[in-house]
């Protein structure tokens, strides 16, 4: 099993239950030590955004191994007396991929 894999496995069969906003303050820190210290670079992110009622969850993607993970997890609360960790959210952690998309914007022409 590739590294990659056996890191993905790993974090979700942990359920890790989110009770900080910086989705990697909750990596418990033996598995944060083993897979992403130093190993990582973040190259997206609020991709996906749900909003709820009293808060939004959305995808950061992390680029590490030579491939991208995918972390699911509350991005913002709207509720000022709610805390993450009331939200009872269940990280999750998925494989994702790089697309490429094309698009347009109209020229500007210098007088």
């Amino acid at each position: 099993m590739e590294k990659f894999d056996e890191m993905l496995k790993e974090l979700n069969d942990l359920k890790i239950i989110q009770k900080s906003m910086d989705w990697s303050e909750n990596i418990p820190e033996d598995i944060y030590n083993e897979w992403f210290k130093g190993y990582f670079k973040t190259v997206g992110w609020g991709i996906d955004t749900v909003i709820h009622r009293w808060y939004e969850n959305s995808t950061t993607v992390i680029e590490m191994y030579g491939r991208y993970l995918g972390i699911y997890h509350v991005s913002n609360i709207y509720s000022e007396s709610s805390e993450v960790e009331d939200i009872y959210f269940t990280m999750g952690f998925s494989e994702m991929e790089q697309i490429q998309i094309t698009s347009y914007k109209e020229k500007q022409i210098n007088n």
